[in-house]
């Protein structure tokens, strides 16, 4: 078993690796709004199931790969960054219908899917599988939070932006023993990421609290998109 830090790969944007990944998420999202618009109401209950069971099916290979490749190790491989944090919503999200996981999903997946899709770094290797990994599990948790708001008709609250903020503030606390124990970089809350990342800006500490009110400012740039749709929800809820 390796427990040291794999080296974490950084594709440059607009680099061929960048592209490939890019292709892998349309491809993704172009199967999901097929499949919204050409199954019925059944039909797309089991593809959710068979959708979710097929992410678990993901994560567990994930750890089985590293494992084979002697790659997994106690600082990059656990599930504890917000995109770790989006996975695990979304199995509960499809597979289990688990439905408040949406509310933090809407928030963690399609703000930080974004970003790593923008300026991708994968830190746990880059042999095939985790490549493929990466862009499906990334891409993901900006789809399947859209894929609730449109064919569900799944909200968020005029305030679930500032209680995922909160959120966000209470996991710091357990996430950074975690990195003390382990020696690790989850949440990025010991280092800054290695990739040119616009939201990182400064040293440690001062990136921290950059990303923090940046942070914030893009939960409450969603907010304001998807605002129209917050208020006829609170309308209908009135009436």
């Amino acid at each position: 078993m390796n427990f040291l830090q794999i080296e974490h790969a950084v594709y440059p944007m607009f680099s061929s690796e960048w592209f490939i990944g890019i292709g892998i998420f349309t491809l993704y999202l172009s199967i999901v709004i097929a499949a919204s618009r050409i199954l019925n109401k059944d039909q797309l209950a089991i593809f959710e199931k068979v959708w979710g069971i097929a992410l678990i099916a993901l994560l567990v290979g994930k750890h089985f790969h590293l494992v084979h490749e002697n790659l997994w190790n106690v600082m990059d491989n656990m599930e504890l960054h917000l995109c770790g944090f989006s996975r695990m919503l979304s199995i509960l999200l499809l597979a289990f219908g688990v439905r408040w996981a949406f509310y933090p999903l809407f928030f963690w997946g399609i703000v930080g899917g974004f970003y790593s899709l923008l300026t991708p770094e994968l830190t746990s290797g880059d042999t095939t599988y985790m490549f493929i990994e990466y862009y499906v599990v990334h891409g993901g948790i900006i789809i399947i939070p859209l894929y609730y708001f449109f064919v569900h008709g799944m909200r968020i609250g005029r305030w679930t932006w500032l209680k995922v903020v909160i959120l966000n503030l209470i996991l710091m606390i357990p996430i950074a023993f975690a990195n003390q124990v382990t020696g690790g970089n989850y949440m990025f809350l010991s280092t800054a990421p290695v990739v040119d990342n616009p939201l990182i800006i400064g040293d440690w500490p001062y990136y921290i609290i950059w990303f923090i009110f940046l942070g914030t400012l893009h939960y409450l740039l969603l907010t304001g998109i998807f605002w129209k749709s917050i208020r006829n929800a609170e309308n209908r809820q009135h009436n």
